[in-house]
């Protein structure tokens, strides 16, 4: 199996491309990345079986030749910051709708090829008490949240349209090695490591819930080999903490006293206040559920994150 990873050199993707490589029906692995800058390219493992192309989504022949030659598409290249989204929401446009758009095309072009499509529980918009499940509506808050359901509503065009074999999977929050510090968890330890306080939103009391990365490449590579055309699976972790439990978590681990660095902010506009997920589908129809342990995974990612501090500027 030859395998196109969009986007693969960031964050979801580099973790993604070292699972792919642990399997030995895996014959190539291409990663297509622009590598803007929460790019990793550092990350992406290296073999004979891998190779790096940058180029852009919104380059159509290019997109018709990688995908003709491969016989899986992962489709995760994506703008993902939520406050960017906010402030310009232009290059969300262009690239989570334009390059899903031009991608689509290009195997609608070539055929025969399976996709596997990476999306977001931010496109069901605040949970009102019930978990969001797969028939939950879409109802986005935030200029992020709407592209990702705009590239989605794409894709399930073409399913029906074009007869296009894909799936979609939404993921929840995601944490881990090699995340860029724009998130929660890096971008936190970032702060405390020079001397800054820990910026919270509001209250500090929105709910996430938080899946490690390599439970999150493990999910897309089922979906892929036990899901089903045309069907979307919800992927995420047992674990629900409040920004502010979170930051404390954080602090502790990095030895500073949460107290003295937590400085509280205005509240960011359409914040959602909590995300919760139920993952049934998933685990009954993919056989998948989170491996890593929260607290130890956690604990590895903040150390990693304090003994590679810097490591995007390198």
């Amino acid at each position: 199996m030859k395998v196109l990873v969009t986007g693969g050199a960031g964050f979801v993707g580099v973790h993604l491309v070292q699972l792919l490589l642990t399997q030995p029906h895996v014959t190539a692995v291409t990663v297509l990345d622009c590598y803007r800058h929460t790019a990793t390219p550092q990350a992406v493992p290296a073999g004979d079986r891998v190779q790096v192309v940058q180029g852009d989504l919104l380059d159509g022949d290019l997109l018709a030749d990688l995908v003709t030659g491969c016989d899986v598409v992962f489709h995760l290249a994506a703008e993902t910051f939520v406050d960017a989204s906010i402030a310009d929401d232009r290059r969300f446009v262009e690239t989570n709708i334009g390059g899903t758009a031009m991608l689509l095309r290009a195997l609608r072009q070539v055929g025969g090829r399976q996709l596997v499509h990476v999306s977001t529980d931010e496109v069901f918009g605040e949970s009102d008490g019930e978990p969001f499940t797969e028939q939950s509506p879409y109802r986005p808050r935030n200029p992020y949240a709407a592209t990702k359901a705009g590239a989605d509503h794409l894709v399930r065009s073409y399913i029906v349209t074009h007869g296009l074999d894909a799936r979609i999977v939404h993921c929840g929050n995601l944490f881990g090695r090699w995340q860029y510090p724009e998130k929660l968890i890096p971008v936190t330890v970032s702060r405390l490591l020079r001397g800054e306080a820990a910026r919270i939103y509001g209250s500090g009391h929105q709910s996430r819930t938080w899946l490690h990365v390599s439970d999150a490449a493990a999910g897309l590579l089922a979906a892929l080999e036990h899901g089903h055309p045309g069907e979307s699976y919800l992927i995420a972790g047992d674990s629900e903490l409040t920004t502010l439990d979170m930051v404390r978590r954080i602090a502790e681990l990095a030895g500073v006293p949460a107290q003295n660095v937590i400085r509280h902010v205005p509240d960011r506009p359409g914040h959602d206040h909590r995300y919760a997920i139920d993952t049934t589908k998933a685990r009954r129809d993919l056989g998948w559920k989170p491996q890593r342990e929260f607290d130890s995974a956690l604990e590895d990612t903040v150390h990693w994150l304090i003994d590679n501090d810097g490591w995007w500027q390198k």
